[in-house]
């Protein structure tokens, strides 16, 4: 027998920044775009399942131990994500509701539309159905934005400690439909409520959906952070970006590079994507489950500074602006709804101003499937096209037409309200907004998710940093604005503004990659040491 050779079936493959790596593998002419939701390993067709003409790598690479979330079932898995869900949609009605009852607060609390526009719109609730005061507004809005400020953070990790990298565009799609579910959704609810009773009975109604979840979570929500036990026993493993290998022997019957070399190929992504459980591992006590903190070797105090030395990253820094952006322009819309339509022309009432979300609604759940749904097929035809490789700028590739809905949107909605015209029409500018708003969302969310997995929770945590310090300063600004300019002017000056913040999209496209291969070095120090050296 000849000496056997170990080479590499992609040799350029180690050669890829962070983020990168070969999506598919070998030949794909019948490609089931399927297969990207339904399994861990896409389904095939017979005939190319035979053949291994074609497979898509998931990552992160299996254990054998049980207790990972990433081998929980189902059905496990779908409790834990939908009671983050929950809590989404209670976190971001508070946060987009108090808008609608401002008609009703200004004459019970006795206070001015600009008094309550520079709130930060972040309620309690037991606490905000009894106040008498605008001091106690700022006071319980302070306490609840501590408590909900988290909520962004801990969606995403959650994704990524749960699902594999080709599930988690889909997964990351939900967590936004709640979110506007939240914006838009319960809103009209609430609108609906304080007309027939009052807006102090809506915080009632939130504080108990908020008692009932806080109850779930104590007793069925568990933990998802896994630390793996080290039995001394080493198990071969696959690095982020090192392609599979192939023994090749010299001799007569030695792999060519066609049919046996696929097949081999196919032989070892089966092997990854098909692991047995060890189940002399026990499965974790419901004590430790549930418990309220998971002890793990790593410090905690790296995490307080570090959400600062990831900005340094372009796909963070970018993901951070478009977040941060993107729900500026809603805050602005949203408060700009709640100023003008109790006013005439309009006459509107409570629920009737909870109703004017339908249209942004509507716009951003097309805009999530757009940018998620139908993002995850581009990649694999943009990857295809690539031979192979997948580099997470690629979900940026069909952003051009949201960007521009985004823009427009927000100068129709000016230009339509300012002139009294008919509600339907400020309606319809929110849902061409709400459509950029959903699929660049998703697109900027997952671009940082797939280029830093290992960094996820803080870059998420300077995500949701950059996001509420905007949302912060754009309250005090919207009233002087308007004075200043008036509604139909500052709505030009946001879709402008839009449209040059989105138009980042194009050096992120063009030079995205080549920074990720120039700052790979502080992406391992960071990894390493907490911080870049």
């Amino acid at each position: 027998m000849g000496k056997l050779q170990v080479v590499s079936s992609l040799e350029d493959e180690t050669d890829q920044p962070p983020g990168t790596f070969k999506l598919i593998r070998g030949e794909a002419p019948s490609l089931s775009w399927v297969g990207v939701f339904i399994d861990s390993h896409p389904v095939l067709d017979d005939e190319a399942d035979e053949h291994g003409q074609h497979s898509v790598v998931r990552d992160p690479i299996l254990s054998s131990d049980p207790n990972e979330p990433l081998n929980w079932s189902t059905m496990r898995k779908s409790v834990n994500f939908t009671i983050v869900l929950a809590m989404t949609i209670v976190i971001f009605t508070a946060i987009s509701v108090q808008a609608i009852f401002w008609q009703q607060m200004t004459i019970d609390l006795e206070v001015t539309y600009t008094q309550l526009n520079k709130s930060l719109m972040l309620t309690t609730s037991f606490w905000t159905s009894r106040i008498n005061s605008l001091t106690e507004l700022y006071v319980t809005n302070l306490l609840q934005g501590l408590a909900g400020a988290t909520n962004e953070s801990i969606a995403e990790i959650t994704i990524g400690d749960l699902f594999f990298v080709h599930h988690r565009g889909s997964m990351n799609g939900l967590y936004l439909t709640c979110v506007m579910i939240g914006s838009f959704l319960t809103p009209m609810a609430a609108g609906a409520q304080a007309t027939q009773h009052s807006w102090r009975s809506c915080y009632q109604t939130m504080g108990i959906f908020n008692g009932i979840l806080f109850v779930i979570f104590l007793f069925i929500y568990e933990e998802t952070k896994y630390v793996p036990v080290l039995t001394g026993q080493a198990r071969a493993t696959v690095e982020e970006d090192e392609p599979p290998i192939l023994i090749k022997e010299d001799g007569p019957d030695k792999l060519d590079s066609g049919s046996s070399a696929n097949c081999s190929l196919y032989v070892i992504e089966r092997a990854r994507s098909h692991h047995v459980l060890d189940l002399t591992i026990p499965q974790n006590p419901w004590r430790k489950r549930l418990a309220l903190a998971t002890p793990t070797p790593e410090p905690i105090w790296p995490h307080f500074y570090r959400p600062f030395c990831v900005l340094i990253f372009p796909a963070v820094s970018f993901a951070a602006f478009q977040y941060a952006a993107g729900l500026a322009w809603l805050t602005v819309t949203s408060n700009v709804l709640s100023l003008t339509l109790p006013e005439p022309p309009y006459l509107f009432s409570p629920a009737q101003v909870g109703y004017t979300s339908a249209g942004p609604l509507i716009g951003n759940i097309v805009g999530t499937l757009y940018g998620g749904f139908l993002g995850d097929l581009s990649i694999l035809y943009y990857a295809k096209r690539n031979r192979g490789y997948y580099d997470p700028e690629m979900r940026l590739y069909i952003l051009h037409l949201p960007a521009i809905f985004m823009a427009g949107g927000l100068i129709m909605f000016g230009a339509t309200i300012s002139r009294g015209m008919h509600w339907i029409w400020p309606n319809i500018a929110g849902a061409f907004f709400g459509l950029g708003l959903g699929s660049i969302s998703d697109a900027a969310l997952m671009l940082v998710m797939d280029s830093y997995r290992e960094i996820t929770g803080d870059a998420f945590t300077a995500v949701a940093f950059m996001r509420n310090a905007v949302g912060i300063a754009v309250p005090f600004v919207i009233s002087p604005w308007i004075q200043c300019s008036g509604i139909q002017n500052m709505f030009i000056a946001c879709g402008m503004l839009s449209l040059a913040i989105t138009g980042t999209i194009i050096p992120m496209v063009l030079w995205g990659k080549s920074a990720r291969r120039a700052l790979a070095g502080r992406y391992r120090d960071i990894m390493e040491h907490g911080h870049a050296m």
